[in-house]
């Protein structure tokens, strides 16, 4: 099992940040699972148009944060990504808490 899964990702570039970052996004889905099951998700209305729960917010969170990189990526360059990670994790906050 392990020899075909090294097989079927060989044509990946697999570096320490992006398996920090495939990591914690594993753990934070487990987590948000965890969390349902021990106090479920109950719909509200935020900011947002329509009804959401955590699971939601958590989904518009990542997609955001992958955003909000690609344009600090197309727009400044990679130096100091500590500014849209700050940013991402603010947003996040935002969205979690009010969206």
């Amino acid at each position: 099992m392990w020899d075909w899964i090294l097989e079927q990702t060989a044509w990946m570039y697999w570096t320490a940040p992006s398996l920090l970052a495939i990591g914690g996004l594993l753990v934070a889905i487990a987590g948000m699972a965890a969390w349902d099951v021990v106090s479920p998700s109950v719909p509200r209305r935020g900011f947002y148009p329509i009804e959401t729960r955590r699971g939601d917010r958590f989904f518009i969170a990542i997609m955001s944060t992958i955003l909000i990189f690609l344009l600090w990526l197309g727009f400044v360059g990679d130096e100091n990504l500590l500014v849209p990670a700050a940013a991402s994790a603010a947003w996040g906050l935002v969205q979690g808490r009010w969206g």
